[in-house]
C-alpha cells in the first residue's frame, strides 16, 4: 500500500514578517521605544497593511510590542523600575494562581506541566534561550488557566508577557547572569511539580513567591541596568 502523507502548509507571509520583525526587535535593530509605522512596515514588506497589523497582534501577544488605542504601536521600553514595578504586580497575584492550579491539577494537567518543564530542561541543555523561555513561559501559563479566574489569567499575561520579551531582547547583557536565571527557573519547576505530586497548594505558593522575589533581586544585575 503506497504511504498517505498529511499537505504540508507553506510557512504564511505571516509568520515570516513575524518573525523577522522579532529578530529585528531582539538584534536592536528596532530600538526599545522606537514607534512601528504600520504603513512604513508595509512597504518595506510589499505587503497590505491589514496584514501588517496581525502581525504585530501576534507579537503584542508574545511581550515584544504594544499597541494602544491612537497612538499607534511601539517596542516596550522598561526601566529598572518598570520591572521592579511589574514584578511587585507578580510576587502578590502570581503565587495566588499557582495555589489555585494546585486544587485544580488533574493527573493529565499534571503529565502536561511535566512535558513543558522537560522541553524546558532540554532547550536550556541545547543553549536555545528562545525554545527555553517560550516553554517556561508555556509552564506558567498552563499554570495560571488551571487556576480557572480568567481575570487573573489576563491580568498575569499582560504584565509578565513584555519581561519575557525582555530576557530575550538583553540576553546579551550579562550572558552569566541569564544562565543563572535559567537554572533557577528549571530547580523552580521541578519543586512546583514535587509540591502538586504531594497535593500541597500552600507549598506551590510559597515556592512561587520566594522565586519571584529572588528574581526581582537579581534584575539589577541579571537584566536591566540602573541607566
Amino acid at each position: 500500500m503506497a504511504p498517505t502523507f498529511q499537505k504540508i502548509e507553506p510557512v504564511s507571509k505571516k509568520a515570516r514578517i513575524v518573525a523577522q520583525l522579532r529578530e529585528a526587535i531582539i538584534s536592536g535593530n528596532i530600538q526599545a521605544g522606537e514607534q512601528i509605522v504600520e504603513g512604513k512596515i508595509a512597504q518595506q514588506f510589499g505587503v497590505g497593511q491589514g496584514l501588517i497589523r496581525e502581525a504585530l497582534i501576534e507579537l503584542e501577544h508574545h511581550g515584544f510590542v504594544q499597541r494602544t488605542p491612537f497612538s499607534g504601536t511601539q517596542v516596550p521600553k522598561l526601566t529598572l523600575e518598570d520591572a521592579e514595578q511589574i514584578f511587585e504586580i507578580r510576587i502578590e497575584l502570581e503565587p495566588l494562581a499557582f495555589f489555585l492550579a494546585g486544587g485544580k491539577a488533574g493527573p493529565g494537567d499534571l503529565e502536561t506541566l511535566k512535558e513543558l518543564a522537560e522541553k524546558t530542561r532540554a532547550a536550556s541543555q541545547a543553549e536555545d534561550l528562545d525554545a527555553f523561555f517560550e516553554h517556561h513561559l508555556n509552564f506558567r501559563k498552563k499554570i495560571w488557566s488551571l487556576s480557572g479566574n480568567r481575570y487573573l489569567y489576563q491580568t498575569l499575561e499582560r504584565v509578565v508577557l513584555p519581561l519575557y520579551a525582555l530576557y530575550l531582547i538583553r540576553r546579551s547583557y550579562n550572558r552569566n547572569g541569564i544562565v543563572q536565571t535559567v537554572l533557577d527557573c528549571i530547580e523552580h519547576q521541578d519543586k512546583i511539580l514535587v509540591a502538586y505530586r504531594n497535593g500541597d497548594s500552600k507549598e506551590a505558593r510559597r515556592i512561587a513567591r520566594n522565586f519571584l522575589i529572588k528574581m526581582k533581586e537579581y534584575l539589577g544585575t541579571r537584566l536591566v541596568s540602573n541607566t
